[in-house]
């Protein structure tokens, strides 16, 4: 398999965490967007949204969007039990899924955008924008505040639901987003960095 990412693109961190927890073959192919790689033609073919990551399975087989490659990668391995075989437990794991690509991703997105891609766009720093997306985030993590009581990961055991909420805090430093109001999300971060998959992960800034 191969991934085609960019080494700052936070989609990409769940999807190299899960590779790595599940111990995966997959070959990382860099996509340079700044040089506009990820609007070329042959990744177009690949991807037509133009957006990283993409994983390349076999004969041309491609998959996009970070969280439907992270089921697929759990497939892999069922028996790693990152994605729940009954119903409950599927559906749980899509609901949070769903929640990091439509609340959860643009929030953090959005103060990224303002601190870890400013600079590499040559750009001013807007703190209307950076201010209102802190305080997007400040409402999700009492989100994850709440549902994190009396259990140590998301739906119970660990899952991908985890690796790919985790990944948006990766670089929480750089964005300026304090964890200390959030005690629960905090232990819980703590607990997903002690890993040895999601430490490999982490891109070197």
């Amino acid at each position: 398999m191969k991934l085609y990412a960019s080494p700052l693109s936070s989609a990409a961190f769940k999807v190299f965490a899960v590779v790595h927890e599940l111990g995966l073959p997959v070959t990382l192919v860099p996509v340079d967007m700044m040089k506009g790689e990820h609007k070329a033609p042959a990744f177009l073919a690949k991807n037509p949204n133009g957006k990283v990551p993409v994983l390349e399975d076999g004969d041309g087989f491609c998959i996009w969007e970070s969280n439907a490659i992270l089921c697929y990668l759990a497939a892999q391995k069922p028996d790693s039990r990152l994605m729940p075989t009954d119903a409950r437990g599927i559906a749980q794991v899509q609901q949070w899924l769903q929640w990091q690509a439509t609340t959860f991703g643009p929030s953090t997105s959005e103060v990224m955008m303002e601190t870890v891609y400013v600079k590499m766009m040559g750009r001013v720093k807007d703190d209307a924008k950076y201010a209102a997306g802190l305080e997007k985030i400040r409402r999700d993590l009492g989100v994850l505040e709440e549902a994190l009581a009396q259990r140590e990961f998301l739906c119970g055991p660990l899952t991908i639901a985890d690796f790919s909420i985790v990944s948006n805090l990766l670089l929480r430093t750089t964005m300026g987003v304090d964890l200390e109001a959030f005690p629960r999300v905090k232990t819980w971060v703590a607990r997903l960095e002690e890993k040895e998959s999601v430490r490999k992960a982490r891109p070197a800034l």
